[in-house]
């Protein structure tokens, strides 16, 4: 089989992104050229490889001699078996470590997976549940919202928010901070927020006004068709104007606008169980009348024995850490702290 490497010196832009869509719809935004080029920002090596099949895709690489490693986000392009299968041969001609796929197809892709020699990754790179909101007519799209999601879109709009549509990474960081203190989570630095805006090929940033104050925003994307929520967060401020519901409307009303055919949350918890602890967030995604879509996840194929003897180590520290945890659970009940580990 014959290597068919392309670097970005012989294959541009905008032919890379019109290939995928030929061979994809919707190509996943995480294959395209921009997002290749937000990684390489961020201190990946990237690869963009165009299979003897007529497949794409767009590998990260880490690591040097020995321990070279790829990584293929949402890839291959198409997500097929006999795809993932030239991208192993083009692995194993590297001598890398391994080669990670994250195939944008259905679970049972995952069983031919196994046949190759892949086993599930330890943990999830990208979700590997959300929902697809069909997108069309405000009204009709208003029609498929619950009850109580389609009130508190009015609620904020008879209230007085309004969504501004720019570029203002500093407001996003802001109110996600906010997010992050009331969630104990994190995420993104102003920086990487930055990248998105400047890099890939449509995005944008929604913050939702009250009276000129900031109370909510969302990082947006669209690419081939398909827009994406990506980022989000709110100061805590006004919670009872409904700004998070306002931001999101605002932004699938423009998507459709744009000509967009579906709106992703980008991700949700994998079941809709209570006392999930992102139990809230389901609720607050399901509200918008999306479809659930289950991914057949990330995938390792380790094709050496330094690889394979590190997987092992990495296995039993993540055991042990997971042993910790639990033996320091009760703990954490005794102080009165809502999370293990304290």
């Amino acid at each position: 089989m014959v290597d068919a490497a392309v670097s970005s010196q012989t294959i541009s832009p905008a032919t890379w992104d019109a290939a995928l869509c030929e061979v994809q719809s919707p190509a996943p935004l995480l294959q395209s050229w921009g997002y290749g080029e937000v990684q390489a920002r961020e201190g990946w090596a990237v690869e963009r490889l165009l299979l003897p099949g007529g497949g794409q895709a767009t590998l990260l690489l880490k690591g040097s001699g020995p321990l070279r490693w790829a990584y293929c986000p949402r890839g291959p392009v198409p997500a097929t078996a006999e795809t993932v299968a030239e991208l192993a041969d083009w692995a194993r001609r590297r001598r890398l470590a391994r080669l990670r796929v994250e195939p944008e197809a259905p679970i049972a892709l995952g069983g031919e997976l196994r046949l190759f020699g892949f086993t599930p990754a330890p943990e999830e790179v990208h979700p590997r549940h959300t929902l697809l909101v069909p997108l069309g007519p405000p009204d009709e799209m208003m029609s498929r919202l619950k009850p109580k999601h389609r009130y508190n879109v009015r609620l904020a709009e008879r209230r007085g928010v309004v969504v501004e549509v720019g570029e203002d990474a500093v407001e996003l960081k802001r109110q996600s901070d906010g997010t992050e203190r009331r969630q104990g989570i994190s995420l993104p630095s102003v920086e990487l927020y930055r990248h998105r805006l400047e890099l890939l090929e449509w995005c944008r940033i929604y913050v939702a006004r009250y009276r000129g104050e900031a109370l909510a925003a969302i990082m947006v994307a669209r690419f081939a068709g398909r827009s994406y929520y990506l980022f989000g967060g709110a100061c805590g401020r006004h919670l009872n104007l409904m700004p998070t519901y306002a931001v999101q409307w605002a932004a699938m009303v423009d998507a459709y606008r744009a000509g967009c055919r579906d709106y992703d949350l980008w991700g949700i918890p994998p079941s809709r169980d209570p006392s999930h602890p992102w139990h809230g967030l389901w609720q607050f995604k399901s509200g918008f009348g999306g479809r659930l879509v289950e991914y057949c996840g990330v995938w390792d194929l380790v094709l050496s024995p330094v690889a394979a003897r590190l997987d092992h180590l990495a296995s039993r520290a993540r055991r042990t850490a997971r042993r910790l945890r639990a033996e320091a659970v009760p703990m954490g009940r005794v102080l009165g702290r809502d999370h293990p580990g304290v």
